[in-house]
């Protein structure tokens, strides 16, 4: 298997890795996700310098970028945003994933008729929001999608800190973060294996876990107490809780959850719990209210 290269929010082959890949290609991803991680715009040297590229072939890159509409150069500047072209992307990928009915599990059982993420966005959105208000921190709901967590919807806290990183259609590592590892808790035993064997345990955060046995062993804890805590395994002094969200048969269809300081975490983590696991028993509460025919 090619080894990767990671960049936030992406993944790429080596370019050292024989493969049938255009290097030109993933140098210009490369080039787009490391302007999306400075969206105040960066120059053309700092990119060159940033993705070890000569500055000639950095400058070819970039106005080919800008010229297909995926970059933007501001008039008497010297700096490259993201352009045009980026979100007509997403708005398409957020309406494909809207499109598409998703798997109510990794072994490809498929959801209810009627129901979709976009469905399912729409009818616990209140949820999320009734939550945020509370607690007065950011809560997320994810699902599984084509074996990938799929992050379908944030509600921010107007004065807590966001989380760097997470985006409406984030797909990264599952074994990171609490709505990963709640999904992943929840999943056939064999599906786990299958999923550890192609996404290695590697670190992404100050205690992300990546001894496999001590991490199925934290699998197994979840299943135990109703709910996942990520202690700074995602992002330096970002501490997350979730809980599943079961659909009427039974089956995990969801994951939902709340992201707060390290301060927060000491000093309510027990009330934090409470307040997840039961906005998630109000959640399976509205699917089971849906109309019968999406039941």
């Amino acid at each position: 298997m090619a080894r990767e290269l990671h960049i936030e929010g992406y993944n790429l082959l080596a370019l050292d890795e024989k493969g049938d890949v255009l290097q030109t290609v993933q140098r210009a991803l490369r080039v787009l996700s490391l302007i999306a991680e400075h969206p105040q715009g960066l120059t053309v040297r700092q990119i060159s310098n940033a993705l070890e590229l000569n500055i000639s072939t950095c400058y070819h890159l970039l106005n080919t970028l800008v010229v297909s509409g995926y970059l933007d150069r501001p008039p008497h500047q010297q700096i490259y945003l993201l352009g045009p072209q980026i979100p007509y992307l997403n708005n398409a990928f957020v309406q494909g994933v809207a499109m598409q009915g998703t798997a109510a599990n990794v072994e490809d059982t498929s959801w209810p008729p009627g129901w979709s993420a976009s469905w399912l966005v729409g009818r616990l959105r209140s949820v999320l929001y009734r939550l945020t208000e509370q607690i007065q921190e950011p809560s997320y709901l994810s699902c599984w999608r084509f074996g990938e967590v799929l992050l379908l919807a944030i509600v921010e806290a107007p004065r807590a800190p966001k989380v760097t990183g997470l985006y409406v259609g984030y797909q990264g590592p599952a074994h990171c973060h609490a709505l990963g590892k709640v999904l992943l808790a929840y999943s056939d035993p064999a599906f786990v294996d299958r999923y550890l064997d192609v996404h290695p345990l590697t670190s992404i955060g100050p205690n992300t876990i990546v001894q496999r046995l001590k991490f199925q062993e934290e699998l197994n804890d979840i299943v135990r107490q109703g709910y996942s805590i990520d202690k700074e395994e995602f992002s330096t002094d970002t501490y997350c809780i979730a809980a599943p969200i079961f659909a009427p048969k039974g089956e995990v269809v969801a994951g939902l959850a709340i992201s707060f300081s390290g301060e927060v975490f000491a000093k309510r983590v027990e009330w934090l719990i409470a307040q997840v696991t039961r906005a998630a028993n109000y959640a399976r509460a509205e699917l089971r209210l849906a109309p019968a025919h999406q039941l």
